[in-house]
């Protein structure tokens, strides 16, 4: 799958991935493993968009790999957030996209707590939802 084209490309990530702690990956094209968990995005009751994530437990540890986005024509903020509990800090892809932001990996993650997050902006409004892995629980 091709990255998707974004209508304004900042940096990729709030951090150097160089920078990163151990275990940060991204943004890909794509994520690699099966689709484990797709959430949709809300604000109130009203629903609109996804955070997708995937699972592939024999590589690196575990890895999970999480995008966020939305199908309405058009480029649109999009944000995605991910954080092992491990971490001292959240590394992330936002910006304006016309499909998705993401694709960004946690590896080491099989016995570790993972958030994620995702937000889509659609006319000011934000339509966002954290997921937490099944150790956080």
């Amino acid at each position: 799958m091709a990255r998707p084209a974004s209508a304004s490309r900042p940096g990729a990530s709030a951090a150097a991935p160089a920078a990163a702690p151990p275990g940060y990956g991204g943004p890909f094209s794509s994520c690699a493993g099966q689709t484990w968990k797709t959430v949709t995005l809300r604000h109130g009751s009203t629903e609109l968009g996804y955070l997708q994530i995937w699972y592939s437990g024999g590589y690196q540890g575990g890895t999970y790999c999480a995008r966020a986005g939305e199908s309405i024509a058009g480029a649109h903020h999009m944000e995605v957030v991910v954080r092992r509990g491990d971490w001292q800090t959240s590394w992330h892809d936002s910006g304006t996209y016309n499909d998705y932001a993401g694709c960004i990996d946690v590896y080491g993650a099989a016995s570790k707590c993972v958030h994620l997050f995702g937000r889509v902006t659609v006319n000011g409004v934000n339509y966002e939802r954290t997921w937490l892995t099944p150790e956080c629980l």
